[in-house]
């Protein structure tokens, strides 16, 4: 039987006992209702995991006894930085699950002259976008949580990844495969991949000029959030460990 796992910071590697609280708590007690005797797997997101066997449940916590380290390796070989235009309503929230679930390192989201949404949120769109980080990685088996950054289109495309790559809808003169296949054993990739409106010649040429080469995804226009979920796929099964 799979193990639950549970998301604590600060989790320390050679900790001999950790407490269980807040929203993991209430997951444990009122949803999976685990009880005492149990064994669970407890991760902080940064690469620890540890196995652990629950002692004893509280109205407010649980305190677990730690086993040991856990061996399982479930992150990517390759780093991949999704660059994602800001979509609307909760499709940020749907490609940071399903980017998580494929193993990418970082989601940047930006503006441009075309999203429709204006970033006002600050810190409570970074919650709730983290939070649906926490939950992908609950699920899938990963033990470190990507960045989520959100910030300007200039300061999102300021990377150091060996491989750039701008998904444009028209103008490409080459696949996204192809130049993933050409660059196959790269350890850095970055996706650009623009909101609902696509980016806009001007900022399609700030891009080049980052080093970013525009590829194509074949004949059919993709929605924002299914050509982001594909290219990191694509991405992850030629130069990652999928496929």
């Amino acid at each position: 039987m799979q193990l639950r796992r549970f998301y604590i910071e600060g989790l320390l590697e050679g900790a001999k006992t950790a407490v269980i609280a807040g929203g993991e708590f209430s997951h444990l007690k009122k949803v999976l209702r685990l009880k005492a005797g149990e064994e669970v797997l407890l991760f902080d997101g940064k690469g620890v995991e540890l196995k652990a066997v629950i002692d004893t449940i509280g109205r407010g916590s649980a305190e677990v006894a730690i086993i040991g380290p856990s061996t399982r390796k479930t992150e990517s070989p390759v780093e991949i930085t999704l660059l994602q235009g800001i979509l609307k309503g909760d499709k940020p929230e749907f490609v940071v699950q399903k980017a998580t679930e494929l193993g990418v390192t970082a989601i940047v989201f930006f503006e441009t002259s075309r999203t429709v949404p204006v970033i006002k949120e600050g810190r409570g769109r970074e919650a709730r976008l983290k939070k649906a980080a926490i939950e992908a990685v609950k699920q899938c088996g990963r033990t470190v949580l990507p960045e989520i950054l959100i910030t300007d289109f200039r300061s999102a495309l300021e990377r150091p990844d060996s491989l750039k790559i701008m998904l444009a809808e028209e103008g490409a003169s080459i696949g996204l495969s192809e130049v993933l296949k050409k660059h196959a054993k790269v350890k850095k990739i970055a996706l650009l991949v623009g909101p609902e409106g696509g980016l806009s010649e001007g900022e399609e040429g700030f891009a080049a000029s980052q080093g970013f080469i525009a590829a194509s995804f074949g004949p059919r226009i993709l929605r924002a959030e299914t050509a982001a979920i594909s290219a990191v796929s694509a991405a992850q099964c030629i130069c990652g460990d999928m496929c």
